[in-house]
């Protein structure tokens, strides 16, 4: 995408952002101010987030915009982390990136976490963000990607929030990472709330869940289905299908009427399963509120 292109589509998506309704062309003037500013400031920076947890970033990250303004980006799947879970819940973030939706679920509901991140910039990001919110009593963090099986695989470097596992023959810089299986690290532990985000690479994760998607006490996931699996050659529509089998049904999210609804097969983007949408729903109902940016949510 080229620099205006790029520039147009993330004014676009601020302005129409639901915390931005009412507020257009404030959010993106506030948007183009922030990020002047922000190339121009020396070191990282603390982003507050709900209910007094924080967030470290570095402005100069790729992709790490979107966590600086409008901060919740992914508005709808947040907000469901954050009224989905109880404290007596256990949520893992695979592709947790320097921890937003970890320290949403363990700082916000008082769930415990697992996270895992290959890339070695942004993991050190993660373990300060789990320590600037006291979280380390109940966030383990884990330097490792996941996959079908376990091994060592190769990892884009340079590409900030978007680092990926590497293609082979490619000739984009990269690193070997340790890589891990859901099944084998829950083998004991199955997590009430998965979530994926690993830039394409989720059907192979979820190939080395098999065990793992068939226990009751996995209730919901969220998962990237942006079609970035075709640098893989994946099938994300197989990939649905399979998760359908299991059970899972696609759904949206509506934080402001706390109201899950079942999506079609066709939805795309971070895209929320649940085994029980009845049962969600009440889950969702009687979470208590979040607060962010002088609103309750």
């Amino acid at each position: 995408m080229n620099p205006v292109a790029k520039i147009t589509s993330a004014l676009r998506f601020v302005a129409n952002h639901p915390l931005n309704r009412g507020r257009k062309w404030r959010a993106m003037f506030e948007f183009c101010i922030a990020q002047i500013t922000l190339r121009l400031l020396p070191g990282d920076i603390c982003m507050e987030f709900p209910n007094r947890t924080r967030v470290m970033l570095a402005p100069d990250m790729k992709g790490a915009w979107h966590f600086i303004t409008p901060r919740l980006f992914d508005l709808e799947e947040m907000s469901f982390v954050m009224h989905y879970l109880r404290a007596d819940d256990f949520f893992a973030d695979i592709g947790a990136n320097v921890g937003v939706y970890t320290v949403l679920a363990a700082g916000v509901t008082g769930a415990k976490a697992a996270a895992f991140e290959p890339s070695q910039d942004t993991y050190e990001m993660l373990v300060r963000n789990i320590r600037i919110n006291a979280l380390t009593d109940r966030v383990k963090a884990f330097e490792m990607a996941v996959g079908a099986q376990a091994g060592i695989m190769r990892l884009t470097v340079g590409q900030g929030t978007e680092n990926y596992i590497s293609i082979q023959d490619s000739e984009t810089p990269s690193a070997s990472v340790k890589v891990t299986t859901l099944d084998s690290e829950f083998c004991n532990h199955t997590p009430n709330l998965l979530k994926i985000d690993v830039e394409g690479f989720e059907s192979e994760v979820i190939a080395g869940a098999k065990s793992m998607l068939k226990k009751r006490e996995l209730r919901a996931m969220i998962i990237e289905r942006c079609n970035n699996g075709t640098r893989y050659g994946f099938d994300e529509d197989a990939l649905h299908c399979k998760i359908r089998q299991e059970g899972f049904l696609p759904c949206t999210y509506d934080p402001f009427t706390r109201l899950l609804r079942q999506a079609p097969d066709t939805a795309t983007g971070n895209v929320i399963y649940v085994r029980d949408l009845s049962g969600a729903n009440a889950i969702l109902k009687s979470a208590p509120a979040f607060k962010f940016g002088g609103r309750s949510i």
